[in-house]
């Protein structure tokens, strides 16, 4: 009888519903798009569909329909339906199969004869640290069946274990190992061996549910690598600058940065790498602990075992609240109160790394370079879990899509720090530290592969080719990320993912980034780059429809005599076409006076497509109000971590900091006649600082 200690109880999945609500006041809407639209889906009128994901963020709001035969869901089935912040249907995507037979959805045996043929079939001896099964109906070899789908972790268990059980015969009709793998190329098709040996099990439950004795955060400090230790010099591997089996020295101690840690747990004076993000635990072999001390300070040496700890969770960290409250792109994995798992020392100790989807978890190897201490396959791995998270658990692997989204995450933060230049060879690199060296070869992201003929043929995830197609994908990303830069870009590049389904290839994925970007106003100018780099690849871009996006509710003030003569709105309306040359008319027209009180003001694109805002004017300023608000200085100007805000406040007053994008990223207050703010979080760009009451607006650029 094994020993069973679950992530997550068997038979049911905590989804993470403050962040993924399944339901929406458009689900009827969606619904009658695809009941319109059915012969273009090519829907057999047999198969219904259930709401199953709903995801708002800044690309609008995304309704994921699963496929459905007699309440049963089809595996993979999906119909995504896109609305705009208009309200408008702007994009869908389908993996729905029309090849889904008409069968008997009443299974003979149970969910638990399931799990006992599945842990028969997988003779595994360690620890079980997450299992799940589900009803489906699913498509294999061509003919329709009815599966229980088993998917298992254990200690002893390299990777994540399906078991397709036959609800009706008893039959195994597939044991494959799903988790996703960071590609070393002597494990790219891993088909592994299941490995029988017994771990030496430890009986305590680490993975039980904590006593919270005078639980809190507070914040720390460790020791890292920025990236890895040859970026933070400049170097390649070799001399100092090997692994050595783990050994350190003055050279590689010398690679470490001290880094602030916002949020690490402490219980009653027990110190954890948990925040509200992400929290270490020791779910695989070997099982080395969870490095809780009764310091806040993680100061470890490389060849210390919490190094590689402290690493992957600086890095998950710091990721995450980049994604999250930077970006403003909500994306956390749905299990674990929305918290990402991670096991620094995984894998059994081999030469790999993994994101697991059924727990929504990540593990790091130690063969070779030990993983946690490469920041590009950290950002790779998590890749993976935003694809995951971002689709409902929908992620595609066609193309090597997900492999080249992993890619691209882990090469635009280590871009973004700088540590090489253009005319560098690792300018370019996948895993500076990990790979490029005896180890394995890496990968790269200037790849001179087009799409779709420099495509090696794998078109699913038995094919180890799909790494090095998702070169491609990550290699056309960083060109648009050249000329965008990291935050449009990356923001971009997320909210497409999550108009994608499991089936989505890389021309698809192209087209649904672009029209993330679209949805979200990005500038024409932006829109027509991502065009071109796309075609330039090989990706088949379609014409965009016309589209014109008006600017937000303005309020301005009248002149002495009540009265105001409106200028040119065009510069503040954006008209989307494919080749950015739309003439925007405005009504009333430009040089109209209109007096105090609010006005519609009807912007029009070629004379065809049309929005609205409103103009708010208000009485004129006084002379002390005039004087005031014009004499406010705002400097320095470019600025890198702190701003100052000079000027005869009377009252307190308060601000507002918008994004290029118009997002919200910061507020607060000034008064008297000197204010510092703070701005060191804030990727670098170009910002608007709005006085709320005064509806003044000042620009400034964080570099």
């Amino acid at each position: 009888m094994k020993t069973k200690i679950l992530l997550v109880v068997i038979f049911t999945m905590t989804i993470f519903f403050q962040v993924n609500a399944q339901e929406s006041q458009r689900e009827s809407l969606a619904l009658k798009y695809i009941k319109e639209n059915a012969r273009e889906f090519q829907i057999n009128q047999d198969h219904s569909f259930k709401l199953s994901f709903v995801r708002k963020g800044l690309a609008g709001e995304t309704l994921r329909f699963q496929q459905m035969l007699n309440d049963v869901p089809v595996f993979g089935g999906e119909i995504v339906v896109n609305f705009n912040k208009k309200g408008e249907v702007a994009y869908t995507s389908s993996s729905y199969n029309k090849e889904i037979e008409i069968i008997n959805t009443d299974p003979k045996i149970s969910k638990e004869k399931a799990i006992l043929i599945a842990d028969e079939k997988l003779n595994y001896n360690g620890l079980v640290t997450f299992q799940e099964v589900k009803l489906y109906v699913y498509a294999l070899d061509g003919e329709t069946k009815l599966v229980y789908r088993t998917i298992t972790h254990a200690e002893d268990l390299i990777g994540s274990w399906e078991v397709l059980v036959d609800a009706n015969s008893s039959d195994v009709l597939s044991v494959k190992d799903i988790a996703i793998y960071c590609g070393h190329e002597c494990k790219e098709n891993h088909n592994h061996q299941i490995d029988n040996k017994v771990v030496k099990k430890k009986k305590k439950a680490f993975l039980s549910v904590e006593k919270n004795n005078t639980l809190a955060f507070t914040t720390g400090t460790a020791m890292v690598f920025l990236s890895d230790p040859l970026s933070a010099v400049g170097v390649s591997y070799g001399g100092q600058y090997i692994d050595n089996n783990d050994a350190t020295n003055a050279s590689l101690d010398a690679a470490r940065a001290l880094v602030n840690l916002p949020e690490i747990e402490n219980n009653s004076g027990v110190y954890k790498l948990k925040s509200s993000y992400v929290e270490i635990k020791d779910f695989e072999a070997p099982n080395k602990g969870l490095f809780t001390q009764n310091t806040s300070s993680f100061l470890f040496n490389r060849n210390q075992d919490g190094f590689e700890a402290a690493n992957v969770f600086y890095h998950l960290d710091n990721n995450m609240r980049y994604i999250n409250e930077e970006l403003g792109v909500i994306c956390r994995p749905f299990l674990n109160s929305g918290v990402l798992w991670f096991d620094p020392s995984g894998l059994s100790g081999s030469d790999n790394s993994y994101y697991l989807g059924g727990s929504n978890s990540l593990a790091f190897g130690e063969g070779c370079v030990d993983d946690g201490e490469d920041g590009d396959v950290i950002w790779h791995e998590l890749g993976h879990g935003l694809h995951d998270w971002l689709t409902g658990g929908n992620l595609s692997r066609i193309n090597g899509l997900s492999e080249g989204s992993g890619d691209y995450w882990a090469q635009s933060n280590s871009r973004a720090l700088n540590q090489w230049t253009p005319a560098d060879a690792a300018y370019h690199y996948m895993f500076n530290w990990d790979g490029h060296n005896q180890c394995w070869g890496g990968r790269t992201t200037n790849y001179s592969a087009t799409y779709p003929g420099g495509l090696t043929g794998a078109v699913n995830t038995t094919e180890g080719s799909i790494h090095q197609d998702g070169q491609i994908w990550a290699t056309t990303l960083m060109k648009i990320w050249d000329v965008l830069g990291r935050t449009k870009t990356d923001i971009a590049f997320l909210e497409g993912l999550a108009l994608t389904n499991s089936s989505t290839n890389q021309n698809q994925a192209a087209i649904a980034v672009r029209q993330a970007a679209i949805n979200m106003n990005y500038s024409c100018a932006d829109v027509k780059v991502m065009t071109e780099k796309f075609t330039n690849v090989g990706y088949t871009m379609p014409a965009i429809p016309l589209t014109i996006n008006c600017p937000e509710e303005q309020t301005v003030n009248a002149d002495g005599a009540g009265n105001y003569v409106l200028p040119s709105f065009a510069n503040l309306t954006n008209a989307i076409n494919s080749n950015c040359d739309a003439t925007v008319t405005q009504s009333p027209a430009v040089g109209s006076t209109v007096g105090v009180g609010s006005h519609t003001i009807t912007m029009t694109a070629n004379g065809s497509v049309n929005c609205n805002f409103i103009l708010n004017v208000e009485t004129a300023l006084d002379a002390e109000d005039f004087i005031k608000r014009s004499q406010v200085v705002l400097y320095p100007n470019p600025a890198s971590s702190t701003i100052t805000i000079k000027g005869n406040f009377v009252n307190l007053e308060k601000i507002v900091i918008y994004n290029i994008l118009g997002q919200e990223v910061m507020d607060g207050v000034v008064s008297g006649t000197e204010t510092s703010l703070s701005i060191s979080t804030l990727s670098d760009g170009v910002y608007t600082l709005r006085f709320v009451d005064s509806n003044e607006s000042l620009k400034f650029v964080k570099k």
